[in-house]
């Protein structure tokens, strides 16, 4: 029998200013849907290590990983200097 995925927590914090807080976000989002680790590497197009050193906070990692798997996983970065007004959000979720 296949083992499930057991779900991570969302970081508690408002701000992703560090790998460390980014890893528990994507993390948390991959086990929400209920993907294992090596099936969103491959949906991601990288490799499974390359995946567990992001989701662990490897600040080593290539910003074209973790833009991959941010894509990946449907992830959206935005922030307020990017978003002029509210009123114009176009109903996505924007993490």
């Amino acid at each position: 029998m296949a083992k499930k995925v057991t779900t991570s927590d969302m970081p508690s914090t408002d701000f992703i200013d560090s790998a460390e807080i980014l890893g528990k976000l994507i993390r948390a989002k991959r086990t929400e849907l209920g993907i294992k680790l090596a099936d969103c590497a491959a949906l991601c197009g990288i490799g499974i290590n390359t995946l567990s050193r992001i989701e662990n906070g490897n600040a080593n990692c290539t910003l074209a990983a973790v833009f991959s798997v941010l894509n990946g996983l449907g992830i959206k970065l935005t922030s307020k200097a990017l978003t002029p007004t509210a009123s114009s959000s176009s109903g996505e979720e924007w993490i």
